[in-house]
């Protein structure tokens, strides 16, 4: 089980998810977009469908609400319109944007506000754990993880 999902169900009242996608609904979804996204974000999607994690950050969702500017594709737009360059794609707001840039699968930050890559993390764990659980382990409680360097930051 992943560290994320290992903290949701030790402290489920600070995950408030979208719930579980079927998994042909999300492969339908990715098709039509022609994404080559990392399968771990997409297992994450698929178990959670996304959704709010601690006070301020967002997993953004393939199925989130656009009201609430939680799905994938809203908020994308909307941010290329801002100046995010192609070849990346928004998974995350909240302490920072994150994305995943589409060339290699790599999980990065942006320095706040600018679209210029501050971290860069080979997997969802290690960005789950060298972002955001570095920021609100202690402050919940959160057995401390043994910690990864994020590589250029």
């Amino acid at each position: 089980m992943s560290l994320l999902l290992e903290d949701a169900r030790t402290r489920p009242e600070l995950f408030a998810w979208y719930g579980a996608i079927r998994t042909d609904d999300l492969d339908q979804w990715l098709h039509k977009r022609e994404l080559p996204i990392p399968q771990d974000l997409t297992a994450l999607w698929r178990d959670t469908g996304g959704g709010d994690i601690f006070e301020t950050e967002t997993l953004l969702a393939p199925f989130g609400d656009p009201d609430k500017g939680d799905d994938v594709d809203g908020v994308n737009a909307m941010e290329r319109s801002k100046g995010l360059p192609e070849g990346y794609l928004l998974f995350h707001t909240g302490l920072r944007q994150s994305a995943v840039r589409l060339s290699d699968g790599r999980y990065i930050t942006f320095r706040p506000g600018s679209f210029e890559v501050e971290m860069e993390f080979p997997s969802l764990e290690a960005w789950y754990e060298g972002l955001i659980r570095n920021e609100y382990a202690a402050r919940y409680g959160l057995t401390v993880a043994r910690h990864r360097s994020p590589v250029g930051g």
